[in-house]
């Protein structure tokens, strides 16, 4: 897994890609990709809030359904056993 600050350095420089990183098994979203989902993926978050704390500050972090964002119209533009790069394909 990717430590903290590479997420938010990631996170900080992309425009419309949401980054998804896999933590025991589970897929989750970060902050900038947390608040994309949540506008634009109807159903695919399954856990609205949870808290990661980096130096003091709180990010937001979700639970993400694989299974039901890759049924929908999302590109995988990059993909590893613990992190992906989606893009909206509308």
């Amino acid at each position: 897994m990717m430590n903290m600050f590479e997420i938010l350095d990631k996170e900080s420089s992309s425009k419309s890609e949401i980054y998804l990183y896999e933590e025991e098994g589970k897929w989750y979203a970060y902050d900038r990709s947390a608040t994309l989902l949540k506008r634009f993926g109807n159903g695919v978050v399954k856990l609205k809030k949870q808290a990661s704390s980096l130096c003091g500050v709180m990010l937001e972090k979700v639970e993400v359904d694989l299974n039901q964002l890759l049924g929908r119209k999302w590109f995988v533009a990059l993909c590893s056993d613990t992190e992906m790069m989606l893009i909206k394909n509308d």
